[in-house]
């Protein structure tokens, strides 16, 4: 049992769940605009968030001589790994998408440097995530519909809603002085703030030619985790079973 719980820790902890989750928000673009599988861009979706989000959760660490090598010599091997598969991908990509996924790359890396303006991040997360698993594919397809301009404004929308949790969770590791969204108008205010975004979420599904049922089921889910976040929660709730959650709508997708 002890080596089960090691092996799950060590799952959520090298961002590989977060992985599948973003994966998972690409492959709902392919199947809702109907896209055929995109295999490079999810292959280096999925590598490439290992190594993103990696680098954002052990920067600081890294950067102030506490990163223990020894300790994490398994994640830094699976980062080393996910960094040559990234770029064995992304050399196969044409060299317009290339310099896409460059520059989402670059708004990635400046992260840690903005995190200190707290209510930025928020929407500075959701901005990459929609730009890597909603925008990337519609630009692959070299043209912009009206479906895939919904869907884009949709997965921002759901994205900052998903984050919601993280927000309040992190109020109690957060510096005051970084004004995040619970700091500024309190836990209530925010979880109504991620609450209302899902509204429009739904309302634009009433715009596309066909209506996806898990649209409005993944909207009921989000609000009751959002509803449910307190600051008694342990890790586990957001950083699985939040971040499971487009992982259920892949899954709603296919079996509704």
């Amino acid at each position: 049992m002890r080596g089960f719980k090691a092996l799950f820790d060590f799952y959520i902890q090298s961002s590989v769940h977060v992985a599948f989750a973003i994966y998972a928000l690409v492959c709902i673009t392919e199947v809702s605009l109907q896209l055929p599988a995109l295999e490079l861009v999810s292959m280096l979706v999925f590598f490439g968030t290992i190594v993103g989000y990696n680098f954002l959760k052990y920067f600081e660490a890294f950067q102030n001589g506490n990163f223990d090598f020894n300790k994490n010599r398994y994640l830094i091997g699976l980062t080393l790994f996910s960094i040559s598969a990234s770029i064995y991908y992304f050399l196969q990509l044409p060299n317009l998408i290339q310099i896409y996924f460059i520059k989402i790359g670059l708004w990635v890396v400046i992260y840690p440097f903005l995190r200190k303006f707290g209510f930025l991040k928020l929407f500075w997360v959701s901005f990459c995530v929609t730009g890597v698993t909603a925008y990337a594919l519609v630009f692959f397809e070299n043209e912009i519909k009206v479906s895939g301009i919904i869907l884009i404004i949709q997965r921002f929308l759901i994205v900052v809603s998903l984050l919601i949790p993280f927000e309040i969770l992190d109020t109690q590791v957060d510096d005051d002085s970084m004004k995040t969204l619970p700091q500024r108008f309190g836990i209530f205010k925010t979880k109504l703030f991620g609450i209302c975004l899902l509204f429009p979420f739904v309302m634009l599904e009433f715009l596309k030619e066909k209506m996806e049922i898990s649209t409005f089921v993944i909207a009921i889910i989000t609000a009751l985790f959002i509803g449910f976040t307190n600051l008694k929660r342990d890790k586990y709730y957001t950083s699985f079973w939040v971040e499971s959650v487009p992982i259920i709508w892949w899954v709603l997708l296919y079996y509704t």
